[in-house]
């Protein structure tokens, strides 16, 4: 195909030697800024640079929690964690950098005395870049989810379900202007959604939390308080509202720590197979913040 002088074809697309020449050019940028920026901590903590959310049911943990939803006992259980992967301190020491990669599996239980019904699971993966200064904190990921019907709960229902697949973006910025308290919202823009072709999505929330309370001299513990809201195009932007109280046993020396809670959720529920159905429920749940 003949090429024009402004290096595009006569579909408007670049010629294969200017396409090659761009991505010359990338790679050599991108491999001047990888040795210009080395990492300057590997495989570091996370969780530091941009703190879990503790209200978000939806939020990368591994946790544990008890309801009764219409009449009868279940069960959610999260398995997930993230994995730090690199950590810039660019600038000045108050600045910081980091890349992570999160997954979890996020899992509902229909509780019996004696087999539990397996209901629903969704899979998250993400790839989140997380940045700091002083109090103030963000996070810019590429994320994935899916969500699939349990095989006890097609056997018992005979509802087989439908695809659902989404991959967007999404922001979220943190400001901490006191040390008992913590401000955050953003929003996410899906890049691909089945089924609902609505695209948009937006957060805000907050955290209180106590001074340490003196309870154990190894173990740290502090009460807190947080509450999330969340806001969808494809649910016509009603709000689901989870309120989480807390209490936090920590280790000294250490990141790792420990979550009783209790909580109340109202809103469209947070499985991707029943998100159109409207749920509200108090329960009390354990999360591990490894």
């Amino acid at each position: 195909m003949k090429e024009s002088f402004n290096g595009l074809n006569n579909s408007g697309r670049f010629t294969p030697r200017v396409q090659r020449y761009l991505r010359s050019c990338a790679l050599l940028v991108l491999g001047s800024w990888a040795g210009a920026a080395a990492p300057r901590e590997v495989f570091p903590p996370s969780n530091e640079i941009f703190r879990r959310l503790l209200a978000d049911p939806r939020e990368i943990q591994l946790s544990a929690a008890y309801y009764r939803l219409e009449g009868h006992h279940a069960g959610d259980m999260a398995l997930g964690h993230s994995w730090g992967m690199a950590r810039w301190h660019p600038g000045e020491n108050r600045w910081a950098l980091q890349w992570n990669i999160e997954a979890m599996a996020y899992s509902r239980f229909r509780l019996s005395g004696t087999v539990n019904e397996f209901q629903t699971i969704d899979f998250f993966g993400r790839l989140p870049l997380e940045i700091r200064w002083d109090r103030y904190s963000g996070k810019l990921m590429l994320f994935h989810e899916s969500s699939h019907l349990g095989d006890d709960f097609i056997r018992r229902t005979g509802n087989t379900g439908f695809r659902y697949s989404i991959d967007g973006l999404r922001a979220i910025a943190s400001h901490e202007p006191a040390d008992f308290l913590r401000l955050y919202g953003g929003g996410s823009y899906l890049l691909h959604t089945v089924p609902s072709p609505d695209r948009g999505a937006l957060q805000a929330g907050f955290e209180l939390t106590s001074r340490e309370l003196g309870l154990f001299a190894d173990y740290p513990t502090r009460v807190y308080l947080a509450q999330d809201f969340q806001s969808q195009g494809r649910l016509a932007w009603n709000t689901n509202s989870r309120t989480v109280l807390g209490l936090r046993m920590g280790f000294k020396g250490v990141l790792r720590s420990m979550r009783l809670h209790i909580g109340y959720f109202d809103g469209h529920s947070p499985y991707g197979q029943f998100f159109n159905q409207r749920e509200h429920y108090a329960d009390v749940g354990i999360s591990f913040d490894l």
